[in-house]
C-alpha cells in the first residue's frame, strides 16, 4: 500500500491543467508500481525456480543413494562390516515354535540336545599359521597347527547352556540339608562366569536387533494380550542342518 497514492478530485476548485498534471502523475506512479511488481515478480520466480531444481537434486541424491544400498544389500545380504574367514550362513524363513525338548527341565534327553547344539570342538576354530592377517584378526590361542579362535554364535549358546545349568543346580538344592555349602562348592566358583555370560548374551541379542513384529496369542475366551512369540515367522540364519557348522569349520577337539 505504501507504493499507492490516493488522489483527491474536486471538479468545482480544479481547473483542466491541473487534473491532467494529476492524471500524468498518477500514471507515472503506477507505471513505477508496475516495474517494481515485476521485478518483484522475476525475483520470486528465480527463486521458486531455484528450489525447484534443488529439490529435484536432493530427490534424486535420495533415490540413487536407496539405489546403492539396495543393490549391496541385495548382492551380499546386508553389509558385511567386519571381516571374517567363516563362511556368510543362508538365511531362510523360521516359524517360531515351542519345543519341549528345550522348553523343559534337566533330563537326560533334554540335556542332549542342548549339548548337540554345538559341532565337536564346543565352536573352536583353528586358523593355520600366518593367515589370520589377512582377517585383521588379533593373535588367538597358539598351537602348533595354527591359532585356535571362537565363534560368537557359539560361545552364546555355550554361555546359555551355562546360565541353564546354573538355574537347574540351584533349583536342586532346595530342600536340602546343607545348601550353602553346597553351593560354595558348586556354583559360587561359577558365578562370576554366569555375570559374564548374562552380559554378552544381553548385547549378542542387541547386536543381531531382530525386529520381527510379534502379535499377542488367542486365549480361550478369544482376547489377545499376552505375546509369547509362538507362530511367529522371522527371517534366520539356516540351520536346517547340524553339517554346516562340521562341513566348513575345522575343530579342535578337547580345547
Amino acid at each position: 500500500m505504501e507504493h499507492l497514492r490516493f488522489l483527491s478530485w474536486n471538479s468545482s476548485g480544479r481547473s483542466k491543467d491541473n487534473a491532467l498534471e494529476d492524471e500524468q502523475l498518477m500514471s507515472k506512479e503506477s507505471g513505477e508500481l508496475e516495474t517494481q511488481l515485476r521485478i518483484l515478480y522475476e525475483r520470486q520466480s528465480k527463486l521458486r525456480r531455484w528450489i525447484i531444481g534443488l529439490s529435484i537434486l536432493v530427490g534424486i541424491l535420495a533415490l540413487a543413494l536407496l539405489g546403492a544400498v539396495s543393490h549391496s544389500t541385495r548382492d551380499s545380504g546386508g553389509e558385511q562390516t567386519v571381516l571374517s574367514p567363516v563362511p556368510r550362513m543362508p538365511r531362510t524363513k523360521v516359524t517360531f515354535e515351542e519345543d519341549k525338548l528345550f522348553a523343559n527341565g534337566s533330563n537326560p534327553k533334554s540335556d542332549e540336545a542342548w549339548a548337540t547344539l554345538t559341532p565337536q570342538g564346543d565352536g573352536f576354530i583353528l586358523l593355520p599359521n600366518n593367515t589370520r592377517q589377512q582377517w585383521d584378526l588379533e593373535p588367538g590361542k597358539p598351537t602348533k597347527a595354527g591359532e585356535v579362535y571362537d565363534i560368537s554364535v557359539f560361545h552364546e549358546l555355550h554361555c546359555l547352556r551355562h546360565i541353564r545349568t546354573h538355574t537347574f543346580t540351584l533349583q536342586a538344592l532346595i530342600g536340602e540339608d546343607d545348601p550353602q555349602k553346597i553351593y560354595d562348592v558348586l556354583l559360587k566358583p561359577t558365578e562370576d562366569h554366569v555375570f559374564h555370560c548374562f552380559d554378552y548374551i544381553r548385547q549378542a541379542l542387541m547386536c543381531a536387533g531382530d525386529m520381527t513384529i510379534e502379535w499377542p496369542r488367542v486365549e480361550a475366551d478369544g482376547s489377545r494380550f499376552a505375546v509369547d512369540g509362538w507362530g511367529i515367522t522371522h527371517e534366520c540364519k539356516s540351520w536346517v542342518s547340524h553339517d554346516f557348522p562340521n562341513m566348513y569349520i575345522h575343530y579342535v577337539g578337547g580345547y
